[in-house]
């Protein structure tokens, strides 16, 4: 007898609890993001609240320039100026910057100096950008240098995918030569001229390098005097650096 009773309770408890599970079951799948999930997305469209600068609106979550406009209605998604289909890096104000990591003077440039006050001066799009370093920079002949010289981020038309950029190298005041594939002996061939093309996002860089020996200009100078050689001689040096495309808002 006590057993029919055990059995039956056990039935009736297997019943509750069939019930119940039954009746909570859909509450909780129906709130599982809510109860379950700590990456909440309220507004289900894949991107966590957290993550969400619109958490309530399923067709935008991010505003790249904080205008309060979403990425995907803002018609400027950088704010820079400039419509989206026209700029080539749409996230960000894209700015340029040159870095010279290195160099060498290649020739002797007086008889009675064996160092020399060199400097960079850096142009973009013909505008004078920076002059690096200030004050010059105090450096033997004929020896490498490693440096960390840097302009600052110069802001560039996003429309525009290619920038000039040109470097002239000056040691003593006097224009050395950079360019090893211009062996022209006026300006244009001793300064270093660069193309270059931003890309479509913040990070995109370039690096360079050049030296004005290659150019050949000085092959049968060894016949001469010293001190005649030196005079005539054109001033080569060896550059090498970086260019990359950075974000122009600080």
């Amino acid at each position: 007898m006590l057993g029919k009773e055990r059995n039956l309770i056990i039935i009736f408890m297997a019943i509750i609890i069939i019930l119940i599970i039954i009746i909570a079951t859909p509450f909780i799948y129906k709130n599982y993001k809510s109860v379950f999930n700590p990456n909440k997305d309220s507004d289900g469209d894949g991107i966590p609240d957290k993550d969400d600068a619109f958490p309530h609106n399923p067709h935008e979550w991010k505003d790249s320039d904080g205008d309060g406009i979403g990425d995907n209605e803002d018609p400027d998604d950088d704010n820079d100026g400039i419509p989206d289909e026209q700029d080539l890096v749409p996230y960000a104000d894209a700015g340029i910057k040159v870095c010279i990591y290195g160099f060498r003077i290649k020739t002797s440039l007086s008889l009675r100096n064996s160092t020399a006050k060199v400097y960079a001066k850096v142009y973009i799009d013909g505008s004078l950008v920076a002059t690096l370093p200030n004050p010059p920079y105090n450096a033997m002949i004929d020896r490498d240098y490693n440096v960390n010289w840097s302009t600052p981020v110069i802001n560039v038309d996003d429309s525009i995918g290619e920038h000039i950029i040109k470097i002239e190298f000056y040691g003593n005041k006097k224009l050395l030569d950079i360019n090893g594939e211009n062996s022209t002996k006026n300006k244009g061939g001793r300064v270093l001229e660069i193309s270059y093309y931003i890309g479509n996002e913040v990070g995109h860089r370039e690096s360079f390098s050049n030296d004005g020996s290659n150019d050949d200009n000085n092959k049968n100078m060894w016949l001469l005097p010293r001190p005649l050689k030196i005079l005539l001689m054109e001033k080569d040096a060896y550059i090498y650096g970086e260019i990359s495309t950075e974000n122009a808002v600080i």
